[in-house]
């Protein structure tokens, strides 16, 4: 993701996240981008991830900061969270995988 995709986004998630204590779940949240964003504005953020690989470097920097964010192994199919409990879901990395149309079987 490129530096400016990545600060349009923020501009315009924070026209619409005016809780400082917001729940927020980041689904395929990848490394940590968004939520070490969310988590140093004093955010409750859960990252949940698929990929082993991603889930370690994400667990690491989650260690490193003041305002941590949890990390939890998941994808979006199955959230173990219970209804209603964030008050912002975002899925850019799985919606990214998305893009091309299975044709056929």
């Amino acid at each position: 993701m490129g530096v400016f995709e990545f600060e349009r986004i923020k501009s315009l998630i924070e026209k619409y996240l005016s809780n400082a204590s917001s729940k927020i779940i980041d689904v395929g949240g990848g490394t940590d981008k968004y939520a070490e964003w969310f988590a140093k504005k004093g955010h409750l953020v859960h990252l949940v991830e698929p990929v082993a690989k991603h889930l370690h470097i994400a667990e690491n920097r989650a260690k490193k900061l003041k305002s941590k964010f949890k990390v939890h192994f998941g994808e979006s199919r199955k959230l173990d969270f219970p209804n209603n409990y964030a008050d912002l879901i975002i899925l850019h990395g799985p919606l990214y995988h998305l893009q091309k149309k299975k044709i056929g079987n």
